[in-house]
C-alpha cells in the first residue's frame, strides 16, 4: 500500500468518527459527575474518555446508512470524499463495537456507570442501523439522540454515586436532553432537501418547516428554563450563571436568525450554531457544582 493511500486511510478514519462532535458526550458525562459534587480527576478522565469513544463509534454506521444524502448535504464526509471505501468503513465499524465492549469490561468502573455504557452503545446501534433506523424517522430521530446523551450524563454521575437519585438530576436530564432536540431539529430542516433525494422521512418532512422550528423553539426555551430553574434550587457559583447565560443568548438568537433567514441561506451555518449551547451548558453545569 502507497504513503499516499495510509494517509488518505488515516484521515477518513480521523474524520468518520466525528470527534469534534463526541467532545459533547466527554463534557456532558464529566458534567454527570461534577453535579455530584465530586472532583476526582482521574475518575472524569476515564469516564469522559469512555463515552467520547462511545460517541465516536455512532458516526461510522451513520455516515455508512446515510452515504447518499451525505452525496448532497455533506459531500466532504469521508465516504462521499472517497477518503474510504465502503468495505473499510465495515471493517471500521466492527472494530469499534468490539474496541467498546473491551473498554466497558476492562474499566477499572463501577457497575452501575458499565450499565449505563452498555446502554449507550447499544443506542448508537439503534439509531444508525440500516433495519432500524430511527435517524430517519423523523421525531425518534430527535428522542433517540437526545435520550443517548441523557444515558452519558447519569452515566456520569452514576461513576461517582452509583444508584443513588436525587431530584436535580431528573432536571439536569431534561436539559441536557432538550439542548440536543434543539440542535437536531434544526440540522433537520437545514438536511430536508438532501434528505428527500435519499429516502429519508424527517420531521420537517411529516409537519412541515414551520412546525418543526416550533419543536426547535421550544426545546429551546424549555432548556434554557431548566438550566436557571436548576441554578434557583441548588448551590452554584457565579461561573453557572454565566455560562448558562452565554448559552441562552446564543440559543435565542440562533432560532430567531434562522427562522428570518430559512431559505435565503445555504450551507449549516445555522446548525453549527445551534450546537454550541450544547458544549456550553454542560462547561456550566461543570464549573457550578465543582
Amino acid at each position: 500500500m502507497k504513503k499516499h493511500d495510509i494517509t488518505k486511510i488515516a484521515k477518513g478514519v480521523f474524520w468518520i468518527h466525528r470527534p469534534q462532535l463526541s467532545v459533547m458526550a466527554f463534557l456532558i458525562s464529566i458534567a454527570g459527575i461534577s453535579l455530584a459534587g465530586g472532583f476526582d480527576l482521574v475518575l472524569m478522565l476515564e469516564v469522559g474518555l469512555l463515552f467520547w469513544f462511545i460517541q465516536c463509534i455512532a458516526h461510522p454506521i451513520n455516515d455508512y446508512t446515510d452515504r447518499e444524502s451525505d452525496k448532497t448535504g455533506r459531500p466532504t464526509a469521508p465516504i462521499p470524499a472517497r477518503l474510504l471505501t465502503l468495505k473499510q468503513v465495515k471493517i471500521i465499524i466492527g472494530l469499534d463495537y468490539i474496541i467498546a465492549t473491551i473498554l466497558i469490561l476492562i474499566m477499572p468502573l463501577n457497575l452501575p456507570v458499565k450499565v449505563f455504557a452498555a446502554i449507550a452503545v447499544v443506542h448508537t446501534y439503534i439509531f444508525s442501523a440500516p433495519h432500524i433506523r430511527t435517524n430517519a424517522r423523523g421525531i425518534l430521530a430527535s428522542l433517540t439522540i437526545a435520550s443517548a446523551v441523557i444515558v452519558a450524563f447519569i452515566g456520569g454521575w452514576a461513576a461517582a454515586v452509583g444508584w443513588k437519585y436525587v431530584p436535580v438530576l431528573v432536571i439536569l436530564s431534561l436539559h441536557i436532553g432538550s439542548t440536543h432536540m434543539t440542535a437536531k431539529n434544526v440540522a433537520d430542516i437545514i438536511d430536508m432537501h438532501s434528505d428527500k433525494k435519499s429516502g429519508r422521512v424527517t420531521l420537517p418532512m411529516q409537519i412541515g418547516i414551520k412546525k418543526s422550528f416550533y419543536v426547535a423553539a421550544f426545546f429551546g426555551t424549555f432548556a434554557v428554563f431548566l438550566f436557571f430553574l436548576t441554578g434557583f434550587f441548588s448551590r452554584v457559583n457565579l461561573l453557572y450563571w454565566v455560562a448558562g447565560t452565554l448559552g441562552s443568548i446564543i440559543t435565542f438568537l440562533c432560532l430567531f436568525y434562522f427562522q428570518k433567514d430559512f431559505g435565503k441561506v445555504t450551507g449549516r451555518k445555522y446548525f453549527e450554531i445551534s450546537t454550541l449551547p450544547t458544549f456550553i451548558f454542560p462547561i456550566g453545569i461543570i464549573l457550578g457544582f465543582i
